[in-house]
């Protein structure tokens, strides 16, 4: 959303793809293809909305031992862990979780800092849209929360002004997910989700209170393209 005495402007076009479960490192791999597409402009900035397999990962700052369980463990629970290179410590994604990625040109668009408090942001309207009117962002925890408890978290990676990952919205995952790791290094932070705080289920409507967060807060206009962008 531009503040007072920012100068009107067109939006910037955008790409919006929502898929169904997908593995992290596919998805990993897609980012990356499409990271150096919108690079080279050959793609406008594209928002991938979708949904993981259980997956735990750990960021540049993070470390394994945040979470608590081993690898047997792990494989017995159907999960894996993974090292990745966007910024931040552990966190999860998987089932009952929106996790959303946008890949933009930095260089020609907000600057880093603007655009993470976006992206805070825009999940906690998304939180008040459906249902969760007590949803506050914190830019310096960069996460949404409620009384304390966290139910968005961002993530990113920017290489050569063009950013990668983003957020993770929880919306109705099993909280035993949570219990198992120290996420984002503050482990006396508890996970919540918008259903555990008295809102929707219906994670399309998340999705579309999310995409429309989204569009608002980065100046982006939308064109729907289903599937994977290719």
């Amino acid at each position: 959303m531009r503040g007072a005495g920012e100068r009107a402007h067109a939006p910037r076009p955008a790409l919006l793809a929502r898929t169904e479960r997908i593995g992290y490192v596919e998805a990993w791999d897609e980012q990356r293809r499409l990271a150096d597409l919108v690079r080279t402009g050959d793609s406008p900035a594209v928002v991938w909305l979708l949904e993981h397999e259980p997956v735990y990962t750990y960021g540049r700052h993070g470390t394994r031992d945040d979470l608590f369980i081993d690898e047997g463990a792990l494989a017995a629970l159907g999960a894996t862990c993974l090292a990745t290179d966007r910024g931040g410590q552990m966190t999860w994604h998987g089932p009952g979780q929106v996790t959303g990625y946008v890949i933009m040109d930095l260089r020609r668009g907000p600057g880093v800092r603007r655009f993470v408090e976006a992206l805070v942001d825009a999940m906690t309207d998304a939180c008040h849209a459906c249902g969760v009117p007590g949803a506050a962002s914190d830019h310096e925890a960069m996460g949404t929360y409620v009384d304390g408890r966290k139910v968005g978290s961002v993530g990113i990676r920017v290489a050569e002004g063009v950013s990668m990952h983003g957020i993770g919205l929880n919306v109705d995952p099993d909280p035993a997910w949570a219990a198992r790791m120290s996420a984002c290094g503050a482990p006396d932070v508890p996970a919540t989700s918008i259903v555990a705080e008295g809102g929707t289920a219906d994670r399309r409507a998340v999705e579309h209170a999310l995409a429309e967060a989204l569009a608002a807060r980065l100046d982006l206009a939308f064109e729907a393209t289903p599937g994977l962008v290719r």
